[in-house]
């Protein structure tokens, strides 16, 4: 039975890899969320360095990454489609997407600088870097929920809330009544 098990597993494996390789990039966006977990990285290092200081070299190191750049150095299996879709989406799109990113980068990026003159100073983590890693990490996710947003939920508007959808009805059932 062991040798029938492996053998059909031989085959599922790549139809598996297949099937969470296309997920990879989401279909209401054409953006693949992993590219965001490169800022997920340093908001976590950010907001762990007041209790683990030996991440300051890990913080330090960070920089900015293209999307582009970020899946071409990927070993993400068919990492090509979300270069793919990237290149095919709607240039309005983009744009939106790129500025979010370009906000994030710029929040990161200062974060990182504040926390490196802070340490280089000191000489130490102390409670002054706990308090900007504090801020950043908040001011980093609140841009970094937006860019979610958007891989997410791509261009479409923010879903009707339960009562708009029976205001506007009773408002269209009322008009055809009078």
């Amino acid at each position: 039975m062991s040798a029938v098990t492996r053998e059909s597993d031989a085959y599922r494996i790549p139809q598996m890899t297949s099937e969470r390789a296309s997920a990879l990039v989401n279909p209401a966006s054409g953006l693949a969320n992993d590219y965001l977990n490169l800022f997920n990285e340093i908001v976590m290092l950010i907001e762990q360095l007041p209790v683990m200081p030996e991440l300051i070299q890990d913080i330090l190191a960070w920089h900015p990454v293209s999307y582009a750049a970020y899946f071409s150095a990927s070993s993400l299996p068919e990492r090509h489609l979300a270069l793919e879709a990237y290149a095919d989406l709607d240039a309005k799109f983009r744009t939106s997407f790129e500025a979010v990113v370009a906000e994030l980068d710029q929040k990161a990026v200062g974060a990182v600088a504040a926390i490196r003159r802070m340490y280089k100073a000191n000489g130490e983590v102390d409670q002054g870097l706990a308090d900007i890693c504090a801020r950043a990490s908040e001011n980093l996710r609140k841009t970094l929920l937006k860019a979610t947003t958007l891989v997410n939920h791509g261009a479409r508007r923010v879903r009707e809330t339960p009562q708009r959808r029976i205001d506007r009805l009773l408002a269209l059932d009322a008009r055809k009544v009078g």
